[in-house]
């Protein structure tokens, strides 16, 4: 009996969309050798009448062709204007026919990666914004499961997969579905829609813990060599005979982690399984109790008049240890292990490689079955383990090559039609402590390695999103469809975050010129001065520097004690919470370093200022981002505020109410929060400046740790305060205790500008 089942493109569905604006083909399979045909008809949604001889409507493409011997077709579909109007393709092969409905020509998207687009609507909290209904019916989703792995599916086979057997296109309207869509792809194409009003389809792959040699194909690492090599440096060089090996370990784990925990319920209600507890056995490469009793009899107990262990033990006597090979399988690795299996045969390398950190998984499972797919762009967003790939640009080149083998159009003729690749910096919570510049220095190689790309390009940096907030990644997808309007859409908004491209010297000032200006530029909500950047001078050591907006498109900075400033540095810290700075667009700007001359980086100088209480940082490594105390009280009692109207310089200085303890009242920076990195140096530098203002004009002392004593005056002016270091070398803190000695019992003092020269 002939089956004549018509197979097609996973992608394409009921309510799908299409990308608009170019040609593309669809690839089927049907009976060998036979006839099959593909009818288009088009329907206006707004429910309006049409003639018959308005050829926008209905039936607007009659195709046919026959199957190759293997029944393989191609049809070739011609390019459609975008629109809200519906579509229906139908299929038919002899008597069979396969209709799809409800289809749109707009702009496809896919999303692919790691972190903040892989957090479901389920898991997120959208801002409190209404949301207009005839945008919403411009959305649509395919988003197949976020493991890669369907229901009956127990592994991702070595062979890609061809088709989703599950993943469907979802609607506003599908709201079970939709709860699993990306918060990030939904902000996207909401925010896409409601500017160029007309549909936008989302492919949601990303998955949470993946890297990207998870999204590499087999093929782009045969095909680069030195990726390959690299690859195969990190000993993660996969073959299928490897990789069936690791399948068949997961599948170990997963069993015995299974039986232990059946295992451990029947033993807490007194329900012993003998035949799981020796199957849990033998997966740990233990005696099941048949053996373990039979070994019993062997034993040699020392009450025993020739018992052997009635003898004195022999001082350091080298006992040998068996490893199992099958509790090996059960133990967690790092990125790799090689672990040597003693046998009576020879030694064997048994190494296990961390689902993260296998080659093409997703591409397999999640990339391929969506092939040939016509889209308008790509976003890829980095896993926080990426920081650790040496040649992070090698593997950059495979996925570009893995993304665009699979998806088309693959030649462009025109620059507006070909599609873009949007990228998502690393967020400053992935820092690595043992190398806490790690994390920046990537975001400064992703942004140079996209500047040499020939496709539109765009970056988002995460670096201003620092506290825990549920809304996170609706914010990232409302900012990747800024950019995402500036490449295709709208010439005159930003195509990526805003960044440095340039510095002029004017005395001892430096001009700094930025792309992707938007509407210009601008602090952020609430801020008062521009903070974060950094200047040095010819020693190569960087101070916290002034900085001024000009006119909206340019940053004037400089920094009085540097005559002859020759480079400049913008949030390159690893917790830049001062780096706030934004175009109009609300994109922050991109932290950077004007050159990479060796040089001695500003430490995180936050409490100089003197005119904030409290900044975002970690309390202790590994935690979530919080506002911390900027200053405590150690010594006697007080109330710390900030006073905008007394001050020296900046936008506040600080009040201090205290009530002292043994004529002494003492208050500090918190220098202990692990964001902070202490101790803190302070390089070429060997003195403390104080500006102090004594309201009450009152005989007073200023002490400070390490930098000795000096008086107050009794004036009401500010007065500046100046101590020498009393160590030997460069300034070195861990933490800096001021003491204000005072007679009476109560007293006020205003402190701000704590510098170091």
């Amino acid at each position: 009996m002939q089956v004549n089942s018509i197979t097609l493109p996973s992608w394409l569905g009921n309510k799908a969309v299409f990308q608009q604006g170019v040609p593309f083909y669809i690839d089927g399979k049907a009976a060998p050798s036979a006839t099959v045909t593909l009818e288009i008809v088009k329907d206006p949604t707004d429910g309006r009448r049409v003639s018959k001889l308005d050829a926008d409507y209905g039936v607007i493409l009659s195709l046919e062709t026959t199957t190759s011997a293997k029944g393989n077709f191609r049809f070739n579909v011609p390019a459609y204007k975008a629109s809200s109007d519906t579509y229906t393709f139908v299929f038919k092969c002899f008597g069979e026919s396969v209709s799809y409905n409800d289809i749109r020509c707009g702009d496809v998207w896919v999303f692919l990666g790691s972190g903040l687009p892989a957090i479901p609507m389920s898991h997120a909290n959208a801002p409190a914004a209404p949301l207009k209904r005839g945008v919403m019916s411009n959305l649509r989703f395919f988003t197949p499961a976020r493991s890669g792995l369907e229901s009956h599916e127990e592994d991702i086979a070595f062979e890609p997969k061809e088709h989703f057997s599950e993943a469907e296109w979802i609607r506003i309207e599908d709201t079970k579905a939709l709860s699993n869509v990306s918060s990030t792809c939904f902000a996207f194409a909401y925010s896409l829609a409601d500017q160029i009003q007309y549909p936008v389809g989302v492919v949601d792959l990303s998955a949470d813990n993946s890297t990207i040699l998870n999204w590499i194909s087999d093929d782009a690492i045969a095909n680069q060599t030195a990726l390959r090599d690299y690859i195969e440096e990190l000993g993660l060089l996969t073959d299928e005979a490897r990789y069936q090996s690791l399948i068949a370990g997961d599948r170990k784990k997963r069993k015995t982690a299974k039986l232990e925990t059946e295992v451990s319920q029947g033993k807490s209600f007194f329900d012993f399984d003998l035949e799981k507890s020796d199957e849990l056995n033998k997966l740990h490469g233990e005696d099941t109790t048949a053996e373990a009793l039979a070994k019993m009899g062997d034993l040699d107990f020392p009450s025993s008049s020739n018992s052997t262990m009635r003898g004195k033990p022999v001082a350091n006597e080298k006992k040998e240890t068996t490893v199992s090979a099958s509790s090996a399988m059960n133990l967690d690795f790092g990125m790799i292990s090689e672990i040597r299996v003693k046998t009576d045969k020879k030694a064997e390398d048994s190494r296990f490689i961390k689902f993260k950190y296998r080659p093409s998984v997703y591409w397999r499972s999640k990339l391929y079955p969506v092939r040939q797919m016509t889209i308008r762009g790509i976003c890829y967003s980095p896993d926080t383990d990426e920081s650790m790939f040496g040649r992070y640009d090698l593997l950059l080149m495979g996925l570009l090559e893995t993304l665009a083998s699979n998806f088309e159009p693959r030649e462009v003729y025109e620059d507006e039609l070909m599609p873009s690749m949007l990228f998502v910096a690393m967020h400053p919570g992935s820092v690595d402590y043992e190398h806490p510049y790690k994390v920046i220095e990537f975001n400064e190689n992703l942004t140079a390695f996209t500047r040499r790309l020939a496709m539109p390009t765009g970056i988002i940096s995460l670096h201003d999103l620092l506290l825990p907030d549920k809304t996170k990644s609706f914010t990232l997808g409302t900012r990747l469809a800024v950019i995402a309007l500036g490449i295709h859409f709208t010439p005159k908004m930003p195509a990526s975050c805003p960044e440095c491209i340039g510095v002029e010297k004017a005395g001892n000032k430096l001009i700094l010129k930025f792309n992707n200006l938007g509407d210009g530029l601008r602090l952020a909500e609430g801020e008062t001065e521009l903070r974060g950047f950094a200047v040095c001078g010819q020693d190569r050591i960087f101070y916290p520097a002034q900085a001024r907006i000009l006119h909206g498109v340019r940053v004037m900075v400089w920094r009085d004690d540097i005559s002859d400033p020759v480079s400049v540095t913008y949030g390159f810290q690893p917790f830049p919470h001062e780096a706030t700075f934004r175009n109009l667009n609300d994109l922050p700007v991109l932290p950077f370093r004007f050159d990479r001359e060796p040089a001695f980086y500003s430490p995180d100088l936050f409490f100089n200022n003197c005119d904030k209480l409290e900044f975002v940082g970690m309390r202790h490594a590994g935690d979530e981002f919080e506002k911390l105390k900027v200053y405590k009280t150690f010594k006697g009692n007080g109330v710390i505020t900030e006073d905008t109207l007394n001050k020296t310089e900046g936008s506040a200085s600080l009040h201090i109410r205290y009530e002292t303890e043994n004529s002494l009242y003492g208050f500090e920076p918190n220098l202990e929060y692990a964001s902070l990195f202490a101790p803190i140096t302070i390089y070429g530098k060997n003195k403390l400046l104080v500006d102090v203002f004594n309201p009450e004009q009152k005989k007073k002392k200023l002490k400070v740790d390490s930098f000795g004593e000096c008086e107050i005056r009794q004036q009401l002016t500010w007065q500046t305060l100046t101590l020498e270091y009393r160590g030997e070398g460069d300034i070195v803190i861990d933490h800096l205790r001021f003491l204000i000695e005072d007679s009476d019992r109560n007293g006020e003092i205003y402190i701000d500008n704590i510098r170091f020269e």
